[in-house]
């Protein structure tokens, strides 16, 4: 009986030193996971592989930016009072755009070229703040590519519009890593909710093409995110 009071005894007093050191951990090392969407304005570098094969880009110079959507779920895991690590997976795209119109007919040519990957970013941010908590941080994107999709609209001289869609590209790198930087405000809402918004920039570090391909491809673009968070 003796023995079960005293392990009982320590059971207690180590199930309050947890909440404690709960509690502790929740005020100096906070943790979330959130939800967020990101509207990004993209674009590329694009030039030849001379080591495999020097090819003119052609009416490739003139692509022109595209603005798509990626969307993100994460966990901002607490390091210390201000800093945390800010890790997820994320459905994102890149892309680029292309537009001609003769100045003689009605001819027209478009395309919107979008490369859809499932990535991992992972970033080391710093925060200050009371209620009102501003962040910037910096890191990585590694992405697995998943699709391709490239809409194409046309006209011919009489003005008659056609479109088509492509779906499969076989050039593509299976494999992408970027680096990412961000700043940002986190306004609460209550209830452990936070509002999330801030602007961020990426810029990819390979090619996206495989290295037997014509060209050096490697996608880059600035943005907004707004998502919403619950601390933990």
């Amino acid at each position: 009986m003796k023995h079960f009071v005293f392990l009982f005894s320590i059971a207690l007093c180590f199930s309050a030193y947890t909440q404690l050191l709960n509690k502790d951990v929740k005020q100096n090392y906070p943790t979330s996971f959130y939800f967020e969407s990101q509207r990004m304005v993209l674009f590329r570098s694009l030039v030849s592989n001379d080591a495999f094969l020097p090819t003119p880009l052609g009416e490739r110079a003139n692509e022109t930016e595209l603005t798509a959507w990626s969307q993100q779920l994460g966990i901002c895991m607490g390091l210390s009072q201000h800093f945390y690590l800010d890790g997820g997976v994320s459905f994102m795209q890149n892309g680029e755009a292309y537009a001609f119109s003769s100045l003689d007919t009605d001819s027209t040519f478009a395309y919107q070229t979008r490369y859809r990957y499932l990535a991992l970013p992972l970033q080391l941010k710093m925060t200050f703040g009371d209620k009102l908590k501003f962040y910037g941080g910096a890191g990585i994107v590694p992405g697995l590519y998943q699709g391709y999709k490239q809409d194409l609209q046309w006209s011919n001289a009489l003005g008659a519009k056609y479109d088509d869609q492509i779906k499969v590209n076989n050039a593509m790198n299976s494999f992408t890593i970027s680096w990412l930087a961000s700043v940002g405000i986190t306004a609460p809402l209550g209830n452990n909710y936070a509002l999330r918004f801030g602007a961020l920039y990426r810029k990819q570090l390979n090619n996206s093409y495989s290295p037997y391909e014509d060209y050096i491809h490697k996608s880059y673009g600035w943005g907004f995110n707004i998502g919403l968070s619950k601390l933990l």
